[in-house]
């Protein structure tokens, strides 16, 4: 019991420290963006981040991207470790590769129908791709299938 109450224990950590560093990472950029793109010099970025203040508009934009994808896959890897080692059924595991498969084709298809066919990079197609990878980029799928799991489990020993 206590060992699995430390595995919870470590992962919630996990996922805390991917969600804090996501915001600071993110915020902050978003900050320097509105910052250059309104030619303010009175915005404040945190001096571990100074170094952003280098790169311009378009560099800082496109780079959301670079890190919207190392984001992703650093959620993949900790739910994947995280059902695999919390789940009593090590095929959960395999839900979360296929959940997060799923998350990422419609994303991708959603982005590029917005580029290619509406030749933008907003819009309601953007946003419902913003919408997945949110999802994507939170604890919510580890939580889901954990708890569906113990759902699950707890039923069949019912009956």
């Amino acid at each position: 019991m206590l060992k699995n109450n430390l595995k919870y224990i470590f992962f919630i950590t996990v996922f805390a420290i991917l969600g804090f560093s996501r915001e600071f990472v993110f915020v902050n950029i978003n900050k320097q963006l509105f910052s250059l793109y309104y030619s303010r010099g009175d915005i404040q970025i945190p001096s571990s981040l100074s170094f952003i203040n280098h790169f311009d508009y378009s560099t800082l934009y496109y780079s959301k991207f670079y890190l919207t994808i190392i984001y992703f896959l650093a959620y993949f890897f900790a739910s994947y470790h995280a059902v695999k080692l919390i789940s009593t059924d090590k095929k959960n595991a395999k839900w979360i590769i296929y959940i997060y498969s799923i998350l990422l084709i419609l994303s991708g298809i959603s982005m590029a129908y917005n580029y290619i066919i509406n030749n933008q990079l907003n819009g309601y197609e953007y946003t419902f791709s913003r919408w997945l990878m949110g999802i994507a980029q939170s604890p919510l799928v580890t939580f889901f299938i954990l708890a569906s799991s113990k759902l699950y489990n707890k039923f069949q020993t019912e009956q």
